[in-house]
């Protein structure tokens, strides 16, 4: 119920809008002789209440909706005519500017109408617009926010500037969200915040002008998207051509579509024919190709210096190991092809000519946020248990609600995730975990236990402790969450507090206390690593964090020094990054931590260009000059070499030959 009223809040803000701008009319109409408003007319109580309910639902939004994509899919390329509406409007504008206009507001209406003009067209071409337009539109739209401030302070009475001041202002904010939404990276839900405030506002104050009815256009036809129609690259329609030259016929498919509908620049494209192997080998005989997955009916062919994955239209027989089909049968249709995939917004395909082949509704489940597997869930998940890995991790990329019963059955079949090879297991979730966000491992828990069953002991686990507000796996949760989306520091905080449970004890006043647990978590985390056979380096970064992350650091220059030095730069910084998001997930107040974090990166960035990590072989003077002066080979010049590593990185001494010798001279006669 909530959802379909949060589904619906465009339609609020416009009858609410409406409402207010024929109560502000009333209002208008009856200002006395000396043209102010009477603050005690009727109309402005419904005003003022309406105003209030309509920013109320608006904070309501952002507080408790889901962070998706808001926007309604259209075929109709309306996202094109709002860009042309908005060029219309300034242009407009530009034109009605009276003759005391300043040149710089007057031309920046101008530019800006050609710059929507631009957006329009590539939005036409389904391209992306080059980074430097978003930006001067964004700009162009703030300066035109501020020109109207004189205009504002014309006016006697506030509500004859409100609505207009806040109708500039939330379309110059809602600016810089349009423009970044030509970005992969989007946030859909301020954009809609941003959109419904200046509508409203924009309606509120509408009198009937051009600008005003044209600006209305724009910011209606943000809250629809369009289909990107691809646009495949060069490579990818020449493998295309020749196919059809042959009398086959070719399809782009799956992640490659998924990721055009989004607007996303695609990272490589998979191709299906109802060819054979051998007659694609045939039709590419001139090429290199890569017959790996030939008895699966996939032949890679490289062009330039990308491989280009042809595969025969196919159905698949029983999958006896949860993982691999046990037979491969090749058909005619592209449809039959794509009923066998794992979830709808993975089963489109595309053609330049026909368009897009949507069998199962993927683009409807993308653009309302869903994850829905194709056909009956359980038997998607049963023919290859990875597939619900997969889906955790489409729902963290794309901000994908598993429908319920897709969600059901990935819970009910994950002990089918025990089948599955390690290395894929830990692939599919270091992808993950690079994704999370929010509350996505609480909602996600019952898949991620059934793999890292060593987890489960922290789930519900209460910390008993003041500084904690969180039990041991929703803190660890947030801890994910809030960590840089590097797979080291991401696996470090998945695993720096599971051996919590082990280490726990309670003092006389009833404060829960961990001694040791980050010693025990590394051990814990070792193992899991292990058995999920990690790469040796990612390992070993992800146990020195976990061992380190109850290290005391501080923003002082000559502990920073000390710790780079035996730590390195790199296990360092994601050590300080770590600290952050374990003080970050607590639920209790930071007191400043957040700052000195700040401080330490700071610090370490200039000692790293200053001095860089000063080791034993960095120092001024080396084993010679010190048997020079009389010490023998052995563990006395170690230990010498250590003492006066120490003394520079303390500061007490300049790493400089001669004071090194000096001191040096001191050790030896002690």
């Amino acid at each position: 119920m909530t959802k379909k009223l949060f589904r619906f809040l465009p339609l609020y803000t416009v009858a609410a809008g409406i409402v207010c701008c024929i109560l502000r009319g009333i209002l208008f109409g009856a200002k006395d002789e000396k043209g102010l408003l009477s603050l005690t007319h009727p109309a402005n109580v419904p005003l003022i209440l309406l105003s209030v309910i309509a920013l109320i639902l608006l904070g309501l939004y952002g507080i408790f909706a889901p962070k998706k994509d808001f926007r309604f899919w259209l075929s109709f390329p309306l996202q094109d005519v709002g860009c042309l509406a908005a060029a219309i409007a300034h242009f407009t504008w530009f034109l009605d500017a009276p003759e005391a206009e300043m040149p710089l507001f007057l031309y920046t209406k101008l530019i800006v109408s050609v710059l929507f003009l631009v957006l329009a067209v590539y939005r036409r071409l389904s391209r992306k617009a080059p980074l430097l337009i978003p930006a001067l539109l964004s700009l162009g739209m703030m300066l035109l926010c501020f020109s109207q401030y004189r205009q504002w302070g014309e006016h006697t009475q506030v509500l004859e500037y409100l609505f207009p001041a806040f109708s500039a202002l939330f379309i110059a904010l809602y600016s810089l969200e349009y423009c970044y939404m030509e970005l992969p990276e989007r946030n859909y839900k301020k954009t809609f915040l941003l959109n419904q405030a200046a509508l409203f506002c924009t309606l509120v104050c509408f009198d009937g002008d051009p600008y005003s009815f044209l600006i209305c256009v724009w910011l209606v036809s943000g809250l629809f998207a369009s289909t990107y129609r691809m646009v495949l690259p060069e490579d990818v329609q020449y493998c295309m051509h020749k196919l059809e030259q042959a009398g086959f016929t070719v399809h782009a498919v799956g992640g490659c579509v998924r990721d055009a509908m989004l607007g996303q620049i695609p990272h490589d494209y998979d191709l299906c024919t109802n060819a054979t192997p051998e007659q694609i080998c045939t039709v590419f005989s001139d090429h290199r190709l890569i017959r790996n997955g030939e008895k699966h009916g996939t032949i890679g062919v490289v062009r330039g210096h990308t491989v280009y994955e042809i595969t025969t239209y196919r159905t698949e027989g029983g999958y006896a190991d949860n993982r691999h089909p046990d037979s491969v049968t090749f058909v005619d249709r592209i449809e039959e092809d794509l009923a066998r995939r794992d979830f709808t917004v993975n089963a489109m395909a595309f053609h330049p000519k026909n368009g897009y082949i949507d069998p199962f509704g993927g683009e409807k489940d993308l653009c309302n946020g869903v994850l829905r597997a194709v056909g009956d869930p359980e038997s998607r998940f049963r023919e290859d248990a990875l597939r619900i890995l997969r889906g955790m991790r489409f729902a963290c990329r794309f901000r994908l609600t598993p429908e319920h019963k897709t969600l059901q059955a990935m819970e009910t079949l994950s002990p089918l995730m025990e089948n599955l090879a390690a290395e894929r297991v830990f692939s599919e979730l270091t992808q993950t975990l690079c994704h999370i966000e929010g509350d996505d491992l609480l909602i996600y828990r019952k898949l991620l236990l059934q793999v890292i069953p060593e987890l489960q002991e922290s789930v519900d686990f209460q910390q008993n402790n003041p500084h904690h507000a969180y039990d041991v796996f929703t803190h660890t949760a947030y801890v994910v969450a809030a960590a840089d989306k590097d797979p080291a520091l991401r696996w470090a905080a998945l695993l720096h507090d599971v051996g919590k449970p082990q280490t726990y004890t309670r003092d006389e006043t009833g404060i829960g206390h961990f001694y040791g647990h980050a010693k025990e978590s590394a051990l814990l985390a070792q193992q899991i690593l292990q058995r999920l056979k990690a790469p040796t380096e990612l390992r070993e970064q992800v146990l020195f964090l976990i061992e380190h992350h109850v290290d005391n650091l501080s923003a002082n220059k000559v502990l920073l020094r000390k710790k780079l030095s035996k730590y390195g730069c790199d296990n360092l910084r994601k050590l300080i990054l770590l600290q952050l998001a374990d003080q970050s997930g607590k639920g209790t107040p930071m007191h400043g931590f957040d700052r000195t974090c700040e401080k330490m990166m700071a610090l370490l960035e200039q000692l790293e260009k200053e001095e860089g990590r000063l080791q034993i072989r960095d120092l001024a003077i080396d084993g010679h000059d010190l048997m020079k002066l009389g010490f023998e080979a052995g563990p006395a010049l170690g230990q010498c070499q250590k003492q006066l590593l120490e003394l520079v990185l303390s500061g007490e001494t300049p790493n400089e030959k001669d004071a090194l010798l000096q001191k040096a001279k001191e050790l030896l006669n002690n």
